[in-house]
């Protein structure tokens, strides 16, 4: 499976994604002036994930920002890793925040309550 790897930009986050590595990362802000456009091959690479998960994913997320459409898709992503559980495979998030911005901290604590995923929550200054 191809990795799929997106460097960040004032309005993106950066994105790497490598079944091959183990590697499952979003980070930076996310505020694209299209979300559909920008998370689809995001979405898409996680459904081709599903077909078959590593028996470990562990997807980090540390946004320091992100818009209420960008939320609504990082909860879609958050959902498909259900499916690696239901398949008897590990899946996790790491959630990390800014001690300066408490609503980030609430978003993962929304987040962990909505799905069966175990979630660990990072704090950084």
């Amino acid at each position: 499976m191809e990795p799929l790897h997106l460097e960040a930009t004032d309005c993106t986050p950066y994105v790497c994604l490598d079944k091959d590595k183990n590697l499952f990362e979003i980070a930076g802000k996310s505020k694209p002036s299209n979300v559909i456009e920008f998370y689809d091959p995001i979405l898409n690479w996680f459904d081709r994930y599903m077909e078959s998960p590593n028996a470990k994913t562990l997807l980090s997320i540390r946004l320091e920002y992100l818009n209420s459409a960008s939320a609504k898709v990082i909860n879609f992503v958050i959902k498909k890793l259900e499916r690696a559980i239901k398949q008897g495979k590990e899946a996790s998030v790491l959630w990390h925040y800014s001690i300066h911005e408490p609503d980030m901290k609430e978003l993962g604590d929304n987040y962990s309550i909505m799905y069966n995923i175990p979630f660990e929550f990072k704090s950084y200054d």
